[in-house]
């Protein structure tokens, strides 16, 4: 059964992730998919507050975001991009209107990725390119605590995130002329239980895996934690997961 995560629930607490861990390598992988060529228009799809409108304003004079989420789209007015509320589905600009469509980390949120897919191609221009960039738990190559404690969390990754392999092959059936995906650099961070609740990251709100859990599922994962401090002092929680970007290429 899909889980579709509250982002209007969560969105006071959502940048707290920036504060705590280090987002350069998926910045570095951004721009350089943007390149050095003059832009005239960028759009992010799955926006969110803003973040990454902020590290590509003034790549092109037409910045854009959308999200579905009203509490989302107001945090992210600070940063002077274009905003507008609207389904990854049914993306409300006219066709060949964007140099650039990015999504990062927010396609596994989107109810119909193929049609994602359509609409990126129909609004970018001959020439311009899709990237996005966010887990493939069908590797089989990530560690991560959420993983360990929430064991419901991965099997409904599996069902969200759609191998990077099939991502390709809907690029191109959507009317993209080619695509391609690289691994980023691995995102990797270890701290001890105790500086994870301290920080408020092992909440409901910390991030989507935890968002979609049921009540009982959610308290059951922090029982576990609980009890694993009680055998190891301090008990470590790791993170080892490997990301994705891949892109479409308009002819």
């Amino acid at each position: 059964m899909s889980r579709i995560t509250d982002y209007d629930a969560v969105a006071a607490g959502y940048d707290r992730r920036y504060l705590h861990f280090d987002y350069r390598e998926i910045e570095s992988a951004l721009l350089t998919f943007l390149g050095d060529t003059p832009l005239s228009a960028i759009l992010e799809v799955g926006c969110g507050t803003g973040h990454w409108l902020r590290v590509m304003a003034g790549r092109a004079p037409k910045i854009a975001g959308v999200d579905l989420s009203a509490e989302m789209i107001a945090r992210a007015r600070p940063s002077g991009a274009m905003l507008a509320r609207a389904s990854a589905e049914a993306l409300p600009w006219m066709d060949a209107s964007f140099d650039r469509v990015v999504c990062i980390n927010a396609l596994h949120h989107f109810g119909d990725r193929r049609q994602f897919f359509a609409e990126a191609r129909r609004v970018l221009r001959p020439g311009g390119g899709l990237f996005t960039i966010g887990l493939d738990p069908h590797a089989e190559r990530d560690t991560w605590w959420v993983y360990d404690y929430f064991p419901q969390t991965r099997h409904i990754d599996r069902e969200r995130f759609a191998a990077v392999r099939t991502l390709r092959g809907d690029l191109v059936k959507a009317g993209f002329a080619w695509s391609e995906s690289s691994e980023a650099p691995v995102f990797e961070h270890v701290m001890t239980s105790g500086e994870a609740f301290a920080r408020g990251l092992v909440d409901r709100g910390f991030t989507s895996q935890l968002t979609v859990l049921a009540d009982e599922e959610f308290d059951a994962g922090v029982a576990r934690i609980r009890e694993a401090e009680r055998r190891a002092s301090p008990l470590m929680l790791a993170s080892e997961l490997h990301l994705f970007a891949t892109t479409g290429w308009v002819g």
